[in-house]
């Protein structure tokens, strides 16, 4: 399990997951992402989407204009439940 990922790289994916933002084409931008999440600057979100890109957590889907989109891997998705079981027991 990726146990070394933090509370904000959490949050971004289940942003991704509740979007249903699991295939190449139905990507959110960066911008529809920080609308959601509320906290963060740009910046801090990008760079931990990138760090999950790393982790092949997450991955590069379709533009929106000029913007690249991001999607929920199946490792990524994979990952989530993990955690949700964890919630449960």
């Amino acid at each position: 399990m990726h146990e070394d990922i933090v509370r904000t790289q959490y949050v971004i994916m289940n942003i991704l997951r509740s979007n249903k933002a699991t295939n190449y084409m139905k990507s959110m931008t960066l911008e529809e992402i920080q609308e959601v999440e509320g906290r963060n600057k740009p910046n801090t979100l990008y760079k931990h989407i990138r760090i999950l890109q790393e982790k092949k957590l997450v991955e590069i889907g379709a533009k929106c204009e000029r913007a690249n989109g991001y999607y929920l891997s199946e490792a990524g998705l994979k990952l989530l439940s993990q955690y949700d079981d964890m919630e449960e027991n």
